[in-house]
C-alpha cells in the first residue's frame, strides 16, 4: 500500500514539473507584466466626455484637427453642433 502512495506521488510530481515546463510562452508573459500596465492610450469623447480606448475610437478630422468618439452617433451630433454655430 505504501509503494502505491509513494508511486502515486511520484507520477504527481513529474506531472506538476512538466506542466510547468510546457505551458505556452504566452502566459509566462503575462504573469510578468504588471497588471496596472496600460495596453492603449485613452481618449476623451468631446460629445459625450467618456473615455474610451484610442484603438476602438471613431476617429474623424474635423477643420484640421483630429477627433475621437465613442459611437458615430456622438459624431454626428458634434458635426451637427458644429455646423450649428
Amino acid at each position: 500500500m505504501i509503494r502505491i502512495l509513494f508511486y502515486i506521488l511520484i507520477i504527481w510530481g513529474i506531472y506538476y514539473l512538466a506542466k510547468g515546463y510546457f505551458k505556452p510562452k504566452e502566459e509566462k508573459k503575462r504573469k510578468q507584466t504588471s497588471p496596472w500596465q496600460i495596453e492603449d492610450e485613452l481618449v476623451q469623447d468631446p460629445m459625450c466626455g467618456i473615455y474610451i480606448p484610442k484603438s476602438k475610437a471613431i476617429k474623424a478630422k474635423i477643420k484640421g484637427k483630429v477627433y475621437y468618439f465613442c459611437s458615430k452617433e456622438c459624431k454626428k451630433k458634434y458635426i451637427k453642433q458644429l455646423k450649428g454655430r
